[in-house]
């Protein structure tokens, strides 16, 4: 672990073609390593390919690879999280995948507290890390050293919070949040009923709000030296016809088969987090009758749109990445 953690700022490149942006990844990160113990961190909108780098890169150079999904970290819920296979695993060592049941709760913090330990037991060991994923709110609160509170439960709030959402509707408590916090509602979907109480728990309990307690939260600083990538593809509508290509594949792989043996073997599937991320709710509703196959599928990939759109504002807003864009 580094005494003092930095974020290094290096340009926007734009290439055409993979290649290219291969070669332009893997040189970029091997220069930022020779100064000092640089750890690259690989993020950008879903579908823009980042897996593939960030494996490119550990199979040809020995990194290991830290994932930054909030979803992958289920067990069990691989075909619609795009989970590196049991193939990539055997040749990559990856870390924070794999790590929760369906029915467990994990905050920024929890994931902050854990990914900073394993980054320094791998520094510690010798080894190599590569952060790589697409969750930004993970992504930011590491690259910032964002220094957490111990999160409160009580009870009492969390329901008046609760009681409050189903008297006014899911969206328009979002509509609230977006008032208060514009920044914050970039990355929190309206569907997102979880992260949306929280936010008014903490508004509640401390009389801020998010944004305003991570600018506080900042002051720790990271604790690690990063490089940080942002990759993303142009126009917009290409990236579109990469989420809807590959929302397709998953129907192919078996994405609703997945998501029924799930269901039978997690029968408490309507409290469960993980069965409320984008895919499995849609698939839910086929198992369940509610809709067609070619419904859900339309679903997921207007749904995954939106979320790679959430990801592009979020991303485009910090000024510590090195943009990769691929010209298509």
């Amino acid at each position: 672990m580094n005494d003092q953690g930095s974020v290094h700022l290096i340009s926007e490149i734009r290439v055409s073609d993979r290649e290219a942006l291969e070669k332009v990844f893997i040189e970029s990160c091997l220069e930022a390593n020779e100064a000092n113990q640089t750890i690259p961190v690989l993020t950008g909108p879903t579908a823009t390919g980042k897996s593939s780098l960030a494996m490119s890169l550990a199979t040809r150079y020995g990194y290991e690879i830290v994932s930054a999904d909030a979803m992958q970290i289920y067990r069990g819920f691989d075909i619609g999280t795009a989970k590196p296979t049991i193939e990539d695993q055997t040749h990559v060592p990856h870390h924070m995948i794999d790590i929760l049941d369906p029915y467990e709760s994990y905050s920024v913090a929890s994931y902050i507290k854990e990914t900073e330990r394993v980054l320094d037991q791998l520094i510690s060991d010798g080894k190599k890390p590569l952060v790589c994923g697409g969750s930004v709110q993970y992504v930011s609160a590491l690259l910032d050293g964002l220094l957490f509170t111990p999160e409160r439960t009580d009870p009492n709030l969390r329901q008046k919070v609760k009681n409050r959402i189903d008297t006014i509707g899911l969206q328009n408590a979002w509509q609230k949040l977006h008032s208060l916090d514009p920044e914050s509602a970039d990355a929190i979907a309206p569907t997102d009923r979880r992260r949306i109480a929280r936010f008014f728990e903490m508004y509640i309990e401390t009389g801020k709000t998010k944004s305003e307690i991570n600018r506080l939260s900042r002051r720790r600083g990271p604790l690690f030296s990063f490089a940080a990538f942002h990759l993303d593809i142009e126009p917009r509508s290409a990236l579109y016809e990469r989420v809807n290509k590959r929302t397709a594949i998953m129907f192919e792989q078996g994405l609703i088969d997945e998501t029924r043996a799930l269901m039978d073997k997690w029968t408490n599937y309507v409290d469960c987090p993980a069965f409320r991320g984008i895919g499995y709710r849609e698939s839910i509703d086929v198992v369940l009758g509610k809709c067609s196959e070619e419904e859900a599928l339309d679903e997921i990939q207007k749904s995954t749109r939106r979320y790679a759109k959430r990801q592009q504002t979020w991303l485009r807003k910090r000024r510590d990445m090195t943009k990769l864009v691929l010209e298509c």
